[in-house]
């Protein structure tokens, strides 16, 4: 194992951040974007639920599974978290810790501006959503929430949209049934809600927080955007704004901005004077919902706390990010930080190429470049073994996740394929239909599942 002291330079608090508008309740002083929206015209209310978990139930979706590939042994590859029961409305564990009833991985087609819902357990893709009105939203990170009742999907061009995960929850019957049965928008009624984040450029790092208790009340949403960018995706000098907003409504409550000297959004400025930065590129959150957040290429990252939205910005970072059941972030590269002891460390490996994620065995998963996933222990940050994916015409491996039964899911950037990778044996089984795949976020609600239900004994 190597200390990582040395390439990681001191902690650096931050001095200085403005707040706007924090309050509770909705409370939102003089916030430009806290807003419920107004009508936009096209059949979605900005920032105004449409479902609800006690809401009208819909007729389940049709599964399409025609470029679906059955898995093998698809047995959970974990023990059920302690009281765990089915309860409530849809089967859920609504009252207990996480979700065990169903699965699903929503993966963001970049290309066609829409996110694709498969089913992890049958490999059937049951429904596919527009993420923006126009189409051109770009869509990237995914996050599933804590007890699998909905995703959340950003934009790189900006834009929120909640997605119900289970027809019961929606507001309506008309929903999505496969790849090939994209609803208009505004016409899907398990579209919850669209929030837009005006004046801004670009969006990327999305994650839900678990809530309060063990029936999830009150769950959040963590999110960043910049401005200022010389087009949609990037953004330039200005400054960088995180966003917490209410999961069930969609209004935006609380906004803490970080300014140019303290977090820079942009790599190059130009004589227009805008940037063509990448901004702050992936969130992630621990069992208390602070949220962790790093920029790209600017050797940055943030812990803003959930109760007093107090921000702290260290040096260091790196390319995906996730938080383990220890409460420590990591990134692909592979390194972690402990904030309690305002330590690094580092695995010394190479070939890390985009999303990390830890499964329900104790180890750390990461996209290695080309050639397919690989892992270290969580705890020694021993490395482990590397699995090669099918070759394939896509680039690298961006997307690592893993989903509720213990599978590690893998995602090439631009490819049609999703990978499914058995942990024991690294038998790989598949889902061939998407369209312009990039999504390395918490894609299948796995690692906030993991980080709130199985906390580290003693």
């Amino acid at each position: 194992m190597l200390t990582a002291a040395h390439w990681f330079a001191a902690v650096t608090p931050v001095i200085g951040v403005t707040l706007l508008g924090i309050g509770c309740g909705g409370a939102r002083g003089d916030n430009p974007f806290a807003s419920a929206g107004g009508g936009s015209g096209d059949g979605i209310t900005e920032g105004v639920e449409h479902g609800s978990d006690a809401g009208p139930a819909g007729s389940a979706s049709a599964a399409e599974g025609a470029d679906g590939t059955a898995a093998g042994d698809d047995d959970p590859k974990f023990d059920t978290p302690d009281g765990a029961t089915a309860g409530g409305e849809g089967g859920s564990s609504d009252c207990e810790c996480g979700n065990i009833e169903w699965s699903y991985v929503f993966i963001a087609n970049s290309q066609e501006g829409t996110v694709s819902k498969i089913n992890t357990r049958t490999m059937e893709e049951e429904g596919r959503y527009l993420t923006r009105a126009d189409g051109n939203g770009s869509p990237s990170r995914t996050s599933v929430s804590v007890d699998g009742k909905a995703v959340v999907v950003a934009n790189r061009n900006v834009g929120l949209v909640k997605i119900w995960a289970r027809s019961e929850f929606c507001a309506g019957a008309s929903t999505s049934s496969g790849k090939n049965d994209v609803k208009a928008w505004g016409t899907d009624d398990c579209v919850a809600w669209s929030t837009d984040f005006p004046d801004m450029t670009m969006q990327r790092p999305v994650a839900w927080t678990p809530g309060q208790g063990p029936c999830h009340l009150d769950q959040k949403i963590w999110t960043v955007t910049g401005t200022n960018g010389q087009s949609p995706g990037n953004c330039g000098p200005g400054g960088v704004w995180i966003h917490r907003v209410d999961g069930e409504t969609g209004v935006i409550e609380d906004t803490i901005k970080l300014e140019d000297d303290e977090f820079p959004c942009t790599l190059a400025v130009l004589p227009d004077g805008t940037g063509i930065g990448l901004g702050i590129y992936g969130g992630a959150v621990d069992a208390d919902g602070n949220f962790y957040t790093h920029g790209f290429d600017n050797g940055k990252f943030a812990r803003v706390d959930f109760d007093s939205l107090a921000v702290e910005i260290f040096s260091g970072g790196g390319y995906g990010i996730t938080v383990d059941t220890s409460g420590r972030p990591w990134w692909n590269g592979v390194s972690r930080f402990d904030y309690t002891t305002m330590t690094f460390e580092n695995a010394g490996v190479s070939g890390g190429s985009g999303g990390i994620a830890e499964d329900l065995q104790g180890r750390m998963w990461y996209a290695n470049s080309s050639k397919g996933i690989g892992w270290v222990d969580v705890e020694t940050m021993t490395p482990g073994d590397t699995v090669a994916l099918p070759a394939g015409p896509g680039w690298t491996v961006k997307g690592v996740s893993v989903d509720i039964d213990g599978f590690i899911w893998a995602i090439r950037q631009d490819e049609t394929v999703a990978y499914k990778v058995d942990p024991d044996t690294y038998a790989i089984t598949s889902y061939n239909g998407l369209n312009g795949p990039y999504t390395y976020s918490d894609m299948t609600g796995g690692a906030i599942a993991n980080v709130t239900c199985n906390p580290p004994e003693g």
